[in-house]
């Protein structure tokens, strides 16, 4: 009967630290990044600090050179950043963003990584050149290269604000 009491203390007291690691690690992890940020440099300096930070994924992708990018100060209505595979450009328009300034940051990160991902999927992929094709049957948010995209983005969102916090782009 003792025993049976000591092992049940030894495993609740375990299960605590446990529990406790584990919060704390999430804590720490969502704390990383702030909710708010405010941009301490140009779009361009951002937008370049975002691309230059991919070059490890890009040479872990044996890709050897960076893509061309563009700050577009038009307002698109339909597009907040594009990809031209003809060129190997990325093309980002801040204006599209959304008008809050630590949602706006974040979407101009988040569309950067996912136009750096179109170009190592053009890079890599032999299918890449059937974009349109899957657009036009599946539409956009279906289009499998969209989705790879999307994913890519918001796996090295966070990674990549740190980075620029670091940089002391953002604050």
């Amino acid at each position: 009967m003792r025993s049976n009491t000591f092992f049940y203390i030894i495993i609740a007291w375990t299960s605590i630290c446990i529990i406790g690691l584990i919060y704390e690690y999430i804590k720490e992890a969502i704390g990383a990044v702030p909710k708010k940020l405010k941009l301490n440099a140009p779009y361009t300096s951002l937008i370049e600090e975002v691309v230059k930070w991919t070059g490890d994924i890009l040479r872990k992708e044996s890709i050897k050179y960076y893509p061309i990018y563009e700050v577009s100060y038009y307002k698109s209505k339909t597009k907040l950043g594009c990809y031209f595979s003809g060129q190997k450009k990325i093309v980002i328009y801040p204006k599209s963003h959304a008008s809050n300034d630590a949602e706006k940051v974040r979407t101009i990160v988040h569309t950067t990584l996912h136009e750096v991902c179109h170009y190592i999927q053009h890079m890599k992929n032999k299918d890449f050149k059937f974009y349109s094709i899957y657009s036009k049957k599946r539409g956009y948010y279906k289009n499998p290269f969209e989705i790879e995209a999307n994913e890519f983005a918001a796996n090295h969102l966070n990674d990549c604000l740190a980075y620029l916090i670091k940089k002391k782009l953002l604050v």
